[in-house]
């Protein structure tokens, strides 16, 4: 039996529809006070049977601080999907996205150990990545080096990771995966989706940055993959369909969403007028060290991300991001999630 842990959320949705394609049996995590309507309404997009699917998935609550709710959960389970996380980067949220995303994996882990489930398939961030090679491109071999200046989710990401890697050394098969920003229809008013939901009020300016970008069926796909492949183990993957700047991909949403393309770019020197777009740029690449002034160098960054060793271990192609942009924009107009 299969467990996956934040099921309500964009990630999570879509790898549960993956599964209840293939007809596994799962279980999935939300919490107390979430509801399924999300899934239901992601399940919608897909298929004209969507209650058929979402039958076949037994819903717990689950508290990820709370070790005897995971540990109720992971028995009888043979391989976790560990989704749930919080995505944040306001600053006051730094202590319960530190303590979720780190104490909580660090829960997911030990209840995986005593329930003697056999594989754990972590989802962190590129946000967990080192600086790029002497390539210019980020890859899995490009380790963390630095703390400082890096926002409390990139942190969390980190060590949420080490927890995994413990998992490990315990015995447990794991499998972690980078994804680059996730695209996906979802809440427009949160994650990537805000994309969506801010250029559809129009927005005139980009800075110069570039950043990855990744279907969330690319995310959902890849990670069932990984794990029916019995020969890897203990290997983190990059997933990441293209590097785009800001202005490209803002004005490939634009015109699905029928509007405006972006005209002006953000000059460094104009950081001070521009603080709440360039705070936007950021937050949406994972970048949130620009919440503060002192670090919105995020903004103007251009990393490179690659997804070769997926792309050679397994020959995954991912969806073309004009697709992906094209699919979404689609709901987006539609109301398809509204």
């Amino acid at each position: 039996m299969i467990l996956v842990t934040g099921g309500t959320g964009l990630t999570g949705s879509h790898l549960l529809f993956e599964l209840a394609q293939q007809g596994n049996k799962i279980r999935a995590t939300k919490r107390k006070d979430s509801s399924i309507d999300f899934v239901r309404k992601v399940f919608s997009i897909y298929t004209s049977s969507p209650e058929s699917l979402l039958n076949q998935i037994d819903w717990v609550d689950v508290d990820l601080l709370d070790f005897s709710s995971l540990l109720e959960a992971t028995k009888g389970i043979d391989t976790v999907y560990h989704t749930a996380a919080i995505v944040s980067f306001n600053p006051k949220d730094s202590f319960s996205i530190i303590e979720t995303n780190v104490k909580g994996t660090a829960n997911v882990v030990d209840a995986c150990i005593q329930n003697n489930v056999n594989t754990l398939c972590h989802v962190s961030s590129i946000a967990a990545l080192g600086d790029s090679n002497e390539k210019g491109v980020v890859d899995e071999s490009c380790s963390w080096t630095k703390t400082k200046g890096k926002s409390a989710y990139a942190k969390s990401k980190f060590f949420g990771e080490m927890e995994v890697w413990r998992g490990a050394e315990n015995g447990l098969r794991v499998i972690i995966v980078n994804p680059s920003v996730i695209l996906g229809p979802g809440r427009w008013d949160s994650g990537s989706g805000q994309l969506f939901g801010r250029i559809a009020k129009g927005m005139p300016a980009y800075t110069s940055g570039i950043t990855g970008y990744v279907d969330v069926r690319d995310v959902a796909k890849t990670m069932v993959l990984l794990t029916q492949q019995n020969s890897i183990k203990n290997e983190r993957f990059i997933l990441n369909s293209e590097n785009l700047s800001y202005k490209d991909i803002f004005s490939l949403i634009a015109i699905e969403l029928r509007k405006k393309t972006p005209f002006f770019e953000i000059k460094p020197w104009l950081i001070n007028f521009a603080y709440p777009l360039i705070k936007f740029f950021g937050t949406i690449a994972g970048k949130g060290a620009v919440i503060s002034k002192e670090n919105t160098k995020s903004a103007f960054a251009k990393t490179h991300y690659t997804s070769n060793k997926i792309k050679n271990q397994i020959g995954y192609t991912f969806i073309p991001i004009p697709e992906a942009v094209k699919f979404i924009g689609d709901v987006f107009i539609n109301k398809k999630l509204s």
